[in-house]
């Protein structure tokens, strides 16, 4: 095997890597933290969930929802009720079936998703500008590669179920 081959391998991670990795990241989680809690002063965690599944799946039943978000129908129904009553999404009956509805994010829905990307990029920046260019670069390659593996094993996951 080449050492190509060598650095690209894929196998499982020993646990102290996991461990080192664990440790690590805990920098990235707890900024992620700090504006989770920001928004959650008003916007609740479920909520921002939502918003987020609208967003990434477009207009979509409520049951769509639900799986997206692994809840029950009911939950889902209800949940979809809060986020309209105040003016986060939409709800309407869908053309081909007038007993479903249709969920699309409106954009009060989307200035949210929004406020969370610009604070994080904001604590991004401060925290990268205490790094040099080779670690930033190193960073932003590792944390690409992390979100594709992670990406894979999402999808996988939904598919298995």
């Amino acid at each position: 095997m080449s050492a190509a081959t060598d650095a690209t391998a894929v196998a499982k991670p020993d646990a102290q890597y996991v461990a080192q990795l664990e440790r690590a990241t805990r920098g990235l989680l707890a900024l992620n933290v700090v504006v989770l809690e920001e928004i959650e002063k008003r916007v609740g965690l479920p909520t921002l969930r939502a918003l987020q599944s609208l967003q990434r799946l477009g207009p979509c039943q409520v049951t769509e929802l639900g799986d997206d978000l692994d809840m029950a129908p009911s939950s889902a129904s209800r949940l979809s009720d809060r986020l309209a009553d105040a003016g986060l999404i939409t709800r309407n009956v869908a053309p081909h079936n007038r007993r479903a509805t249709i969920l699309e994010i409106t954009d009060a829905g989307r200035a949210i998703l929004d406020e969370v990307v610009a604070a994080r990029a904001e604590r991004f920046g401060a925290v990268t500008e205490q790094m040099s260019q080779l670690e930033r670069e190193q960073l932003l390659a590792g944390a690409a590669a992390f979100t594709a593996a992670y990406n894979r094993l999402a999808t996988r996951a939904s598919t298995d179920a």
